[in-house]
């Protein structure tokens, strides 16, 4: 009865209580003092043991004197088991969702990204210009096309070499990047199609350029 006894302890039983359980289990009914002879338990402990089982729906009280004691059928108190458990998962579970799930709301709606659309060439370029001034580890810049404008931002990219930011530029081998007198310490590199242009800055904030032309 060794596995039975640790499969019940398993269960939630005692020890004393696996023991009575498999002794009634094995022998039918029987009276506390039989039971406790069988199950090799102190007699002192025995009504409390029983007590507790048939509470739990495990063990059933015959009328008469002595009372004698039955167990119920081992499918049927799996059965127990596993509706007190689903229930005891299920309010857990409503009490868990209740004390953190505001918290992961809150978290969530902070974490969630702004989505800004900016139209209009020189209103991109006020934007980038703003991005790179908050920038504090790297700028990524893809260029597919520059327009003359854009030697605005020059003042920005000289304050970024000045911070020893690094400046990563991708553009097209079509552009003459040579003309807009960029920084020197640019780490420029070219492709020979681009068919999108944008910013990232430290990792954090992306400005993508969709379309060409105006």
């Amino acid at each position: 009865m060794e596995k039975a006894h640790r499969l019940l302890r398993e269960f939630g039983l005692t020890e004393y209580e696996a023991r009575v359980y498999c002794a009634l289990v094995s022998n039918g009914p029987s009276t506390a003092g039989e039971l406790s002879k069988l199950a090799n338990v102190p007699y002192s402990r025995i009504y409390d043991i029983l007590s507790r089982l048939e509470a739990r729906g495990w063990v059933e009280a015959q009328a008469g004197r002595p009372s004698r004691y039955r167990s119920r059928d081992p499918a049927e108190v799996v059965k127990i088991v596993k509706t007190e458990e689903e229930k005891r998962l299920k309010e857990a579970g409503e009490a868990l969702l209740k004390e953190l799930e505001p918290l992961y709301s809150r978290r969530a709606e902070v974490k969630r990204p702004d989505v800004w659309v900016i139209r209009g060439e020189k209103n991109i370029l006020t934007k980038i210009g703003e991005m790179l001034t908050r920038a504090g580890i790297e700028v990524l810049l893809s260029l597919p096309n520059v327009p003359q404008e854009i030697s605005g931002l020059k003042s920005y990219l000289s304050l970024l070499e000045a911070k020893q930011i690094p400046v990563r530029i991708l553009a097209s081998k079509k552009l003459n990047l040579r003309s807009l007198e960029l920084p020197r310490k640019l780490e420029i590199r070219k492709r020979e199609n681009l068919f999108g242009g944008g910013v990232v800055v430290d990792g954090q904030e992306v400005l993508l350029i969709l379309g060409s032309g105006n």
